[in-house]
């Protein structure tokens, strides 16, 4: 039987590779443990949730930037 910290773990490992899709399921996965989880779970859950967060905001933001400039039609 897998422990909440070990699913936790895993979890963590795969965030790094995960593309943003991904990492929104990973937060949906996480929201549903937190529930039944105290103490020291709970803590790292919440911690997890952080940087899940973090990730998807910064592929995000790496992605937006990485789009050529918008050209404005001149205005006559």
């Amino acid at each position: 039987m897998t422990t909440a910290t070990d699913a936790l773990c895993a979890i963590e490992k795969r965030a790094h590779r995960a593309i943003v899709q991904e990492l929104r399921l990973l937060i949906k996965e996480v929201q549903a443990l937190q529930p039944g989880l105290a103490g020291d779970d709970r803590a790292h859950a919440h911690a997890l949730l952080l940087k899940l967060e973090h990730l998807r905001q910064s592929q995000v933001v790496d992605s937006v930037c990485d789009q050529p400039p918008i050209r404005l039609a001149a205005q006559g």
